[in-house]
């Protein structure tokens, strides 16, 4: 798994980009990892957009970081943005019913 945080596109949010293999080992490191970058920020509302365009496998492990990173983010009044997902997170996405339960949109803003 590859783990990226690329230039804020505004003050409060955070920009994470994930490639490469999000298994069961993987998640944990993922959930720590998104959630340190948003605390880092110190912000009231925190903002946190992940782009998934490179991400090539996605566990069900990988999607239940990002939900519970999202509960996490959404009690302190903060969001969860997904964009650019690859086909494997789009399949997990889909085979699950979580494309209305995270947001996700087709690019970064």
């Amino acid at each position: 798994m590859d783990l990226r945080l690329d230039p804020a596109p505004a003050p409060g949010v955070v920009l994470v980009a994930i490639g490469g293999e999000v298994d069961l080992v993987a998640a944990g490191i993922l959930e720590r990892f998104l959630l340190g970058a948003v605390a880092e920020q110190r912000s009231p509302r925190p903002g946190l957009i992940i782009d998934l365009s490179d991400a090539e496998f996605f566990g069900c492990a990988g999607l239940n970081a990002l939900l519970a990173t999202q509960r996490r983010l959404e009690r302190s009044g903060g969001w969860l943005r997904l964009v650019d997902v690859s086909a494997a997170v789009s399949r997990v996405l889909d085979a699950n019913g979580m494309n209305t339960d995270l947001r996700v949109t087709s690019s970064k803003p």
